[in-house]
């Protein structure tokens, strides 16, 4: 995976975290909603001024924003599985609602 994807997945996450649609954002940050679905899909790369709109958006510091860290699998899936079942029985209903969004919205 290419960092235009991972910046992609990045994006995606934010916006769905912060309960915004892609039209939405891509309002806020003054773009076209299909311009804003090719940055998600990993199609385009944002520019460095799009880049601090969407932090500014997101309320973070541009550099948090492109802190992006390489995707490797540090345990065995069944650890991995292990895991996440804990950290879902600690999870509110709310939170267990974004989490199948966010799951749902990544695997197709």
């Amino acid at each position: 995976m290419g960092i235009k994807e991972i910046l992609g997945k990045r994006i995606k996450s934010l916006r769905i975290k912060n309960n915004l649609t892609q039209a939405e954002l891509a309002e806020k940050v003054n773009i076209a909603a299909k311009h804003q679905s090719c940055i998600e899909t990993g199609k385009n790369f944002p520019s460095a001024e799009l880049i601090e709109k969407y932090a500014n958006v997101f309320n973070i510091d541009a550099c948090e924003f492109l802190s992006i860290t390489p995707f490797k699998i540090p345990d065995s899936r069944q650890n991995i599985i292990k895991n996440i079942n804990m950290q879902l029985d600690k999870a509110t209903d709310y939170e267990l609602f974004l989490i199948n969004k966010i799951v749902n919205d990544i695997i197709v």
